[in-house]
Parts: structure tokens; sequence; C-alpha cells
């Protein structure tokens, strides 16, 4: 199968699951993920906000604000060239919906964004990005909702560790089809 196929099976078995069964597996996955020492030491959180029968991450939000780390969800700002920024938020109610009804900061001359590369170099702070996607394998590879956002973003920012949230199901037996610019996550983390 290619890439749009796996995606169109893949999300019509994640959205064909029951609201409960999707709030049990996100809170399992949540454990999972707080109990990790990357996600312990991380003083910067990379964190997509979820949408339809995505694994869940308000409770990650909350629960990394509560801690005391510096949160930052993604925010369109070039959907043509597959661009994104890391804006930072201080509530879930600074989420907004934008680009394809997606939950997103707003941008303005008053945010912090997430480090360029070149102030990134001299940055103090663990960064642990927590990335979305449709499918994965064993490998570690991914395929996203084809915008190419996050590979973009994980090619430029390397020291960045990166997990990838999903369910058991998203999860192929086979190798992804990869391509050049597709980029592995470092971890994995199922219900």
């Amino acid at each position: 199968m290619n890439k749009a196929e796996i995606r169109n099976n893949i999300l019509g078995r994640r959205d064909a699951q029951a609201s409960f069964e999707i709030a049990e597996k996100s809170r399992i996955i949540f454990d999972k993920l707080t109990g990790l020492e990357d996600y312990k030491e991380a003083e910067n959180l990379l964190v997509y906000a979820s949408m339809r029968s995505e694994v869940r991450t308000d409770e990650i939000i909350l629960d990394a604000l509560a801690d005391g780390k510096k949160v930052f969800c993604p925010k369109v700002t070039d959907k043509n060239n597959g661009k994104m920024s890391f804006v930072r938020i201080f509530a879930l109610e600074d989420l907004k919906e934008g680009y394809y009804g997606i939950r997103e900061p707003e941008l303005n001359d008053l945010s912090e964004t997430y480090f360029s590369e070149a102030d990134r170099n001299s940055m103090n702070g663990n960064t642990l990005a927590i990335v979305p996607g449709v499918a994965f394998d064993k490998n570690k590879n991914r395929i996203g909702y084809n915008g190419g956002f996050y590979d973009r973003f994980l090619s430029s920012h390397k020291n960045v560790k990166s997990v990838g949230l999903c369910y058991r199901l998203q999860v192929v037996d086979d190798n992804l089809p990869v391509e050049s610019h597709d980029m592995p996550l470092d971890r994995i983390i199922t219900d």
C-alpha cells in the first residue's frame, strides 16, 4: 500500500473507536509518557493540541504546565511550504481553532516562540517534542497528515528528542514507505 492508502485505512480504524476507548487508551499513554525520564527532565515540551480521534493531549499539557515546564504548541505559519512555529501557551484557553480546525495558539508580537536553531545552540534545558501521526512502524517511522510540518521541524532541530503518541492499532507490522525527507522518531508510545 502507498502512504495515502495506509493513511485512509488507519484513520478509518482510529475514527471507529468509541469515545470511552479513546479516553481509556489516552490515559494509559499519558501514564507511560509522564513516567519517562525524557519527559521528567524536559524543561520545554513541544506538544500538539489533540483533535478528533487523536491521542488526547490536554492532560499532558496541564501536567506539564503544573510541573513548571515551558509548553509550546504548533501554529501553522506557512501552509504552502509546510512551516509551523511552536508558540508558548500558559493555559488550554490559549488555544483557538485554526488551520484545518486544529486548536492553535495565537501568534503575535508578544508571543514567545520556541527558539530558532541559532538561539537553541546557546539555550539551556532539554526539549521533548510530542509528535502526532496517523501510522507508525516498529522502526519509529511515521506517516502524518501529508503536510510534512513535523518532518521539516525535526530535520532542522536534531537535538530535540521526539516521541510519537498512538494507539496500538496505528502501528503497522510492515515497514512504512519512507522518503528521504521523512524523519524517524526517537520513541513511540502506545496503549
